[in-house]
Order: structure tokens, then C-alpha cells, then sequence
């Protein structure tokens, strides 16, 4: 076999792993494409515009950030009001103006 026929035949193989790496490919694309038109179903019925979600998605972080925050200081404030009746230096005078 001539060193022609040798680069042929290397060339032919290298060309049918190239065509089912790209036949795997479509594959999988078809397949995200799939499930990219399921979620937009989902959000769809649960009244989220797709088109939107990054928008919905940074709202509801500020949201939960807020709420997170509102929480902290809540805590805080509760822990600074029963600090002194933790430690014992809580006062009769100091129970009867609190409530």
C-alpha cells in the first residue's frame, strides 16, 4: 500500500469521527432545545414571561435581600431589648416601662 493510499484511508477515518462527533452534536442540541421549550412552558404557566426572567429573577433577590435585612434587624432589636434580663441587670422599673 503506497504512502498515498495510507494518507486516504487516515483521512476517510478522521472524516467519519468528525460526522458522528457533529451527528452527536445535533443530538444534544435538539435535545437543549427541548428542554429550553419545556421551561418556557413551565413559566409560562406559572404567568413568568420567559423574555423576562432575569428581570423576575433580580426582583426577587432584591426581595429577599429585604427581607433578610428586615429579619436581621428585627433579631437585633429583640436581642438588645432581652439582653438586660439575660445578664440579670434587668430592673423591676425596667419590666413595667417595656410593656
Amino acid at each position: 500500500m503506497s504512502n498515498l493510499d495510507q494518507q486516504l484511508e487516515a483521512v476517510v477515518r478522521r472524516r467519519k469521527k468528525v460526522a458522528e462527533a457533529l451527528e452527536r452534536l445535533k443530538g444534544r442540541k435538539e435535545q437543549a432545545e427541548t428542554n429550553l421549550a419545556a421551561v418556557e412552558k413551565e413559566c409560562r404557566s406559572k404567568k413568568i414571561d420567559p423574555e423576562k426572567i432575569d428581570e423576575i429573577i433580580q426582583q426577587l433577590e432584591d426581595k429577599y435581600r429585604g427581607v433578610v435585612e428586615e429579619i436581621t434587624r428585627d433579631t437585633e432589636e429583640a436581642e438588645r431589648k432581652i439582653e438586660p434580663f439575660m445578664t440579670g441587670t434587668g430592673t423591676n422599673e425596667d419590666r413595667s416601662s417595656e410593656t
